[in-house]
């Protein structure tokens, strides 16, 4: 063989071996790049839009329960209803976390802002102080939010298509049961105070002081006898 073919022979051994590792090498960056591309990806809802959306309001709910709970729990005039406004937080705290890991695990992303009525009933409860701030918890936040609550979580114990998601709501709804019943006697007790409140006492005592017809009228019957 001459020297001329043995050159040529190496040339295009050389150039294949080159062109081999290039696409040996190029299916193995695919991969990574596939890979980036999975992971950036938002989880996808594994649940129907019903039960997707009880959870979503479950944890605005809950949202509502924590926060007006914690205000009332330092701002709160009666002690009664700052103990109850401490075990409210404590209680939708659990649900809430037990809330999350459902959600998650169902690939469910759940909302950070209240609707606009719960933002709204959070809001006056800021704006007041005294008895007036435990009439306006007790009613919009021990009663008025549990009833929705009860609501919301007795469809979806008997309606929800997924069975973690329904046994959830059976097992939370007993409590918020409970929540509603002690908040409907916590209003009775509050109502009460107001009702028993001795706020008119002051204004019969200076009525009663200041008025005195009968001062000036025996003269003017004694000046009678004397015309007669």
């Amino acid at each position: 063989m001459s020297r001329w073919k043995l050159t040529v022979i190496a040339c295009a051994t050389a150039a294949f071996g080159f062109t081999g590792a290039a696409h040996a090498a190029q299916p193995a960056a695919q991969p990574a790049q596939g890979t980036q591309a999975t992971a950036a990806a938002p989880a996808e809802s594994k649940l129907s839009r019903g039960d997707t959306r009880f959870l979503q309001r479950a944890a605005q709910s809950g949202k509502l329960e924590i926060e007006g709970s914690q205000l009332a729990a330092q701002r709160a005039q009666s002690q009664e209803v700052k103990d109850f406004a401490q075990k409210m937080v404590t209680d939708h705290q659990a649900v809430d976390q037990e809330l999350r890991t459902l959600a998650q695990g169902k690939g469910v992303e759940l909302p950070t802002d209240l609707r606009w009525g719960q933002n709204r009933t959070l809001k006056g409860l800021q704006n007041r102080e005294g008895h007036d701030f435990d009439e306006r918890y007790v009613d919009k936040v021990a009663v008025d939010a549990h009833e929705d609550a009860v609501d919301l979580f007795e469809n979806a114990a008997e309606d929800a298509d997924d069975a973690q998601v329904k046994a959830f709501a059976a097992k939370v709804l007993p409590n918020l049961k409970s929540h509603l019943a002690m908040g409907e006697q916590l209003k009775q007790a509050v109502d009460a105070k107001k009702d028993n409140a001795p706020a008119a006492a002051p204004a019969t005592s200076s009525g009663s002081m200041g008025v005195t017809p009968a001062a000036p009228a025996a003269p003017a019957a004694g000046a009678a006898g004397t015309n007669r």
